[in-house]
C-alpha cells in the first residue's frame, strides 16, 4: 500500500470506519513522537520502536499535559474512550503504511492497563483526608489574668483604683 500523507490516509480510513475523529489520528501520531522522545530513542539511526504499553503511557502523559482536567472529555469527543481504541487507531495507521510494526506487535498490547477514569480524572480529584487521628496535646488552662473593664462610669468602684 502506498504511503499516503496522514490527512489523506485518515480520510480513506474514515470512509469505512468513522468512529474516531481525524484529530484522534493526528493526536496518536503526536503521542508516538512524544513517546519516542520521552524514552530517549529519537537519536537512533534505525526507526524507533515503541511497545503498546509505552505508547499508552506517552498517550496519557501528552493528554494530561495538553488538556489537563479536560483530557477525558476531549478524548471521548474524538471517539477515544479506552486503551483498546488507541490500539485500534494505531493498527489502522499500520495497515495504511503510516506507522510501522514489529513482528511482536499485537492489538492485545493495548489492553486496558488503566481506565480512562484512573488516567484522566483521578489525578485531579481532591486527596482524601488522612484517616490517622490528629495528634492532640492537652495543656492545662493558664490562669486567667484580670482584664480591665471598659465603659465604666467615672467614679465607680470597679476599675477606679479605689478599694
Amino acid at each position: 500500500m502506498p504511503n499516503l500523507p496522514l490527512a489523506e490516509t485518515v480520510r480513506k480510513i474514515r470512509q469505512y470506519d468513522s468512529r474516531f475523529s481525524p484529530t484522534a489520528y493526528e493526536f496518536i501520531r503526536q503521542c508516538l513522537d512524544h513517546s519516542i522522545q520521552r524514552l530517549g530513542r529519537s537519536g537512533d539511526k534505525k526507526p524507533a520502536h515503541v511497545r503498546g504499553g509505552e505508547l499508552l503511557e506517552g498517550f496519557r502523559g501528552l493528554a494530561l499535559r495538553e488538556f489537563g482536567p479536560m483530557a477525558k472529555t476531549v478524548l471521548n469527543e474524538w471517539g477515544i474512550q479506552n486503551c483498546s481504541h488507541v490500539g485500534e487507531i494505531v493498527f489502522q495507521l499500520v495497515q495504511h503504511g503510516i506507522l510501522g510494526q514489529s513482528e511482536t506487535d499485537r492489538p492485545d498490547d493495548f489492553q486496558e492497563i488503566w481506565t480512562f477514569t484512573e488516567a484522566f480524572e483521578t489525578p485531579f480529584q481532591p486527596k482524601a483526608p488522612s484517616l490517622k487521628a490528629p495528634s492532640v496535646v492537652w495543656r492545662a488552662p493558664s490562669p486567667k489574668k484580670a482584664s480591665p473593664r471598659r465603659n465604666r462610669k467615672p467614679g465607680s468602684q470597679a476599675g477606679s483604683g479605689k478599694l
